[in-house]
Parts: structure tokens; sequence; C-alpha cells
């Protein structure tokens, strides 16, 4: 266990503070003579000139570290100690935000070593795995970067409850990809350009609610969540959302196997369930509120919910991907749709008991069969590659329990939307990054009409998704089985422009 940093303050002056270093040596039980609190004494006097120190307490909440428990499970890094010499805490005590049922000793794990992690992000993992109830294992993934509480390329499981922030707004979120007839040459080099131009009528409502319901039925299921979030339907969204025309670079055995060759064209489509996502979210988290107890009738509504919009969502990239093919290959019939659909925000019962809650990762597994996936994109940004990956099953890995049954989702954001606008559209000032260079033949051509999209998406804002992909051959829970590039790109174009 490495060194831990903490800062230390005096109680009643809390501006008077000092930094302390323990080292790997010291232990919890406050009673022994090389324990934490016994360093932290010491140093109390020392620094802060606390005659008599004899209280401690955590200066976010008030509370007062007295048991070896108290110890182990709040002294990390970056914690703020008070220091008291007899005195009550200074200040207004706060709920600690840790639930009675939290496991402050829950593993986590993180896939990566080539791959840079962020520590925020890697903080709000821990923070999350150590203070909502239930969660029994967290897995950060090589694409693991901070969200705005909540990390995103995480996966969680939990035991007697579901955390609906864990699987965020857009319920369903994934990725599917589409074999097309179109060939190699027809997309190469400046032709990738013809086919874009040919990329309209893609946005706004498609057909009449009517059709749109019929198009949201599924067997004995129907998915239609009414006609306001219904009007959503078949289109891709904003954020990293992204319908892409790829050429397929490399492919092992296993993946012609499968029926698909190095240079196939395929669509590789990225959307989730849009706003009605949102709505579910909000409709069962309020305030502080954002645990459901898995056996309450509110958390049987939710699972309802959710199930739909992930229906929902799968559909919504089915008819994305019709509507791009019917642009491409009009009076084509013989499309093979959702040859590959991975779900990357959602949460499933992998067992009657644990549930696994994904935010920016792909489950391995068909939640509807139990059956393992074939293949799986692994996308990175615009201009790179897309990894075709094949999940790994063993004993080294637990048959799955390491990385709970779940990849990466993509290459995972390297910088913040704020920064990325902020230093990419300085850096690239004057140069056309929506269009291969000259005479490249690999190039991607992208359909983006929002400007700040531009630079929020732009490769540079992402992970190096080779470094990512790498991590999980590394892991031992994935093999790259073949590689494709993207020869336009398409994220929202201004059709009154």
């Amino acid at each position: 266990m490495p060194a831990t940093r903490l800062t230390i303050a005096c109680n009643a002056n809390q501006s008077t503070k000092a930094p302390v270093i323990i080292p790997a040596s010291a232990i919890h039980d406050p009673v022994a003579s090389n324990s934490i609190r016994a360093l932290v004494l010491k140093t109390a006097q020392a620094k802060l000139r606390v005659k008599k120190p004899t209280r401690i307490f955590i200066s976010r909440t008030g509370e007062e570290l007295l048991s070896e428990e108290d110890w182990s499970n709040n002294v990390k890094d970056d914690i703020v100690l008070l220091i008291s010499a007899g005195e009550d805490f200074v200040g207004v005590k706060r709920e600690s935000g840790v639930h009675p049922q939290a496991n402050p000793k829950c593993p986590v794990e993180l896939l990566t070593s080539k791959a840079p992690v962020e520590q925020l992000a890697i903080t709000q993992l821990e923070t999350t795995a150590h203070t909502l109830p239930g969660i029994v294992h967290a897995v950060g993934q090589p694409d693991l970067h901070a969200g705005t509480k909540f990390p995103i390329g995480a996966v969680v499981a939990s035991e007697g409850w579901i955390h609906p922030p864990l699987i965020g707004s857009d319920i369903g979120c994934g990725m599917a990809w589409y074999k097309t007839s179109l060939s190699r040459n027809q997309v190469d080099g400046d032709k990738g350009k013809k086919v874009a131009e040919k990329l309209r009528g893609l946005e706004g409502p498609w057909r009449t609610q009517a059709q749109r319901v019929a198009w949201l039925q599924e067997k004995d299921s129907i998915w239609s969540a009414g006609e306001e979030w219904d009007k959503a339907l078949g289109t891709i969204g904003a954020g990293n959302h992204f319908a892409e025309i790829q050429v397929v670079e490399e492919a092992t055995d296993d993946i012609e196997q499968l029926g698909l060759s190095v240079n196939d064209v395929i669509l590789l489509v990225h959307s989730g369930s849009r706003g009605y996502g949102g709505s579910i979210l909000k409709k069962f988290t309020s305030g502080s509120h954002i645990s459901l107890e898995a056996n309450s009738k509110e958390a049987s509504e939710y699972m309802k919910e959710h199930d739909k919009a992930c229906g929902w969502a799968k559909a919504n990239r089915d008819l994305i991907a019709l509507r791009f093919l019917s642009c491409l290959e009009p009076g084509n019939e013989n499309w093979e749709l959702g040859s590959a659909n991975a779900n990357g925000t959602n949460v499933d019962a992998a067992t009657h008991h644990v549930w696994i809650h994904r935010k920016g990762a792909a489950s391995t597994y068909n939640p509807s069969t139990g059956i393992p996936l074939d293949l799986l994109p692994l996308p990175g940004s615009r201009g790179t590659p897309t990894l075709i990956i094949k999940p790994s099953f063993s004993t080294s890995t637990s048959w799955g329990l390491q990385n709970a049954l779940s990849l990466a989702h993509g290459a995972g954001r390297a910088m913040s939307r704020h920064k990325a606008l902020a230093s990419l559209a300085s850096k690239y000032k004057g140069q056309n990054i929506l269009e291969p260079r000259a005479g490249d033949m690999d190039g991607t051509w992208v359909i983006c009409d929002e400007k700040d999209l531009v630079w929020e998406e732009a490769p540079d804002a992402y992970k190096d998704v080779e470094l990512v992909g790498q991590d999980l051959v590394d892991a031992g829970v994935a093999e790259i089985v073949g590689r494709c590039r993207a020869r336009v790109s398409y994220k929202v174009r201004k059709e009154a422009r």
C-alpha cells in the first residue's frame, strides 16, 4: 500500500494547516504506538502548536475518528482532519454521504496500465463503490473518465439495490454494425465525399406517429414512449453519438467465419434512447434520493421503464441504419440489420441477486439469452480506427468476474468538452479538420454542422484507442480481432443551410 497524503488543521483555528504523509507502515488501530492517529497527533503538536491534542474530526462532516474501523474507512488521499485539544467540533456537521448499507471495503478493479486515467475519475469510482448501498464490485475500464458526479467507463455490481444515476440519462446507449453491399472503391478517397453528400433528410421526425409506433413493436412488446419522445426516433442525437461508413481494414479468421471480410463496407451506429432516457432518470431520482431497493415497487417501475428505453434505443439504431442505407442503396432490401448490438448504458441482472450497472461500458453477452457476444466495436473518434474486439473468458479472469462481464465502450475522453473547445479551436485555426488530407485514400469525411461539436469531438479530445484496446488484451478480458476505419462520419447536418 503506498503512502497516503492528507492535511491536518487546527479545529479552533482552521486556517492553520499542515500537510502530513502517512507511510504505508502506519496502521489503523488507534491504540497502537505506530498508528496513523499517533503520527497525526505528533505532527499536530510540532506543526500546528496544539499543546495537548486529543480528538480528531473529519473536516467535511464533523465525524470523530475513534475506532480502527473509522480510521480504515476514512483515511485516504487529500482528506482534511481537524485536531482538537478536547473541544467539540467547530463547524456545521453534515451527513457523511455514506449510506448505512455501503461497503467501504468493496473491491475496485482498474483495467488500465497504458491508457491514461485522471485521478478524479478514479476518486469518483472509489467514492461510488464505497458510499452507495449494496455495491459488491466496481470496475474502471481503460476508457474511464470523470463525469459530473459519477464516472464514465465504469461498471458497478450491487446486491439488493439499483442505482439509476450509475446508468445515467441515455439508457440503452449502444452501438450496432450493419453490413452494406457497397464496395470499398465506392467510398475510398474523394468518393467518400460523394457518399457524404447523399446523406440528407436524416434529421427530424420520421414519418407519422402511427408508423413510428409500428416500428417500435417487437413480437409481444411495444417500445413506444409516446409521441413526445417518439418524434426523435431514427435520429442520432448530440454529444458523442454518430453514424459512420467504415471499411474493414483487418480481419482474423474469427471475423471471417462470421461473414465479415477485409474490404467489406459496414455502417456503425452509436445512439441511445434520446430524451426518453433522461425523462426516466429525472422521474426516479430527486435530490439525494438516487438509490432504489431492488424489491421495492419503485425499483420495479424503474426497471420496466428502463427495459422499454433499451428496446426503444435498439429500434432507434435500426431505424437510423434504415434511413442511412435508404440514402446509399435505394431499393435494396437485402441489408443485414442488427448484426452486432452492444448496449453501453444499462443495468441488467447477471444472476438473481446481482445488478450490473454500466455507464459508457458494453456487456460481453446478450442479456436476453446469456450467450457471449462474438464481436464488439471499440471506436476511437472520427479519423481514428474502430477496433473489432472479442470478449475473452478464462479462469484467470474468473470467467468475466474481473471485468464485471463488460468491456470498454469507446476510447474515452482525454479532455473535457470545455477544454477541447477552448484549446483545439485555436490549435487547428485555419485548418479544415472535417476533410481528409489531399490524396489520403483512407481519410474520413466528417459531417458536423455544429461548430462547437467539431472541436468537442475532435480526435485529440479522446484517448488513444489502441492503448485502450491493448489494456483490455493485457487484462485478459478481450482479443483484438480486426480493425475498421471510417470513410464518412456523420454527426449532425443542418438541412436548412
